[in-house]
């Protein structure tokens, strides 16, 4: 009877953490699916139970929600979704968007939260083309997703919410957004509440350390714009020291980069030295040459020094 479990389980857990049925279901579902969910009358659909799991800090890849074919069909399109717009295959992600959207009713509410997510990531078709959104417009389509679950959302008071990775996620985007359209102190803004969400709130610590470095990276990147230097050595050097805890060198060369920046602008151009060095070494690891090259052209024209790989 497994489906019945997960329903029993998010009772269980929600209780445990002290978290109230209006708090966790906020947007999501209404009161009487509430209590057929957890009764274990009513299985949660995908969308839902991912919500779900996400917002009590627990790994939805540990669960085995039963699915049936075409919830499967759905948890799959997501997951390709999802890795198509982070890795920039925006035709493609359209592409598996159109055959999501033809998978949902107009009223699951849940599934069009994702759809327009993933639609302000991943552009429009025209004549056949793939074009993106421009940012004001992807930031009001990020803000109007959030608003399905989280209504008046409000930017300024993101740490009263619980949020999901997915959340999280558009959030970052929605900062980017400020930041490229000239408003780059909302968007530090966004990210300090960001970074000082984890430790007010419950998530599941291997779904966070996919966005913390990620959060960190830009939150020190933007500091450093606005002439920050202390703020974004001391940002960027938390979320090196997360990559370096945690064993995730995705955002590594960047931090060190950013960190480097820091510590040249604040006159501490032995330790910046290091750190480009490092930094340098990081982008080759993960291949990434262009970067590579530019940190080098950087360090020789700054410092009149070659930098060589330690290895």
């Amino acid at each position: 009877m497994q489906g019945y479990n997960i329903g029993y389980y998010i009772k269980r857990i929600r209780q445990e953490k002290g978290i109230s049925q209006e708090a966790l279901y906020e947007g999501l579902c209404s009161r009487s699916t509430i209590h057929r969910i957890e009764s274990g009358e009513q299985n949660p659909n995908f969308f839902t139970a991912i919500n779900l799991l996400q917002r009590l800090g627990l790994d939805e890849n540990s669960f085995l929600v039963p699915l049936g074919p075409r919830d499967f069909e759905i948890c799959n399109l997501q997951k390709e979704i999802v890795a198509l717009n982070a890795q920039s295959q925006f035709e493609q992600a359209l592409e598996r968007i159109d055959r999501l959207e033809k998978l949902v009713a107009p009223k699951e509410k849940l599934a069009q939260q994702f759809l327009l997510r993933s639609r302000a990531l991943a552009g429009y078709w025209q004549d056949g083309k793939r074009l993106p959104y421009d940012y004001p417009t992807q930031r009001r389509m990020l803000l109007d997703a959030l608003d399905i679950t989280h209504p008046d959302f409000d930017l300024e008071k993101i740490e009263r919410c619980l949020l999901s990775i997915e959340d999280i996620k558009s959030l970052n985007q929605i900062a980017i957004t400020y930041s490229e359209t000239g408003d780059r102190r909302f968007a530090i803004r966004i990210y300090e509440q960001l970074l000082r969400y984890p430790g007010q709130n419950l998530l599941n610590i291997d779904a966070l350390l996919g966005v913390m470095p990620m959060l960190h990276y830009n939150c020190s990147r933007l500091l450093g714009l606005e002439k920050r230097f202390e703020e974004e050595l001391e940002v960027a050097q938390t979320g090196y020291e997360i990559c370096v805890k945690y064993n995730r060198a995705r955002m590594m060369g960047g931090l060190l980069l950013n960190m480097a920046c820091a510590l040249q602008e604040l006159g501490r151009d032995e330790e910046s030295k290091k750190k480009f060095a490092e930094s340098y070494s990081a982008y080759y690891l993960m291949v990434d040459l262009k970067s590579c090259e530019l940190i080098k052209e950087h360090v020789k024209k700054t410092y009149n020094m070659e930098l060589n790989l330690p290895f």
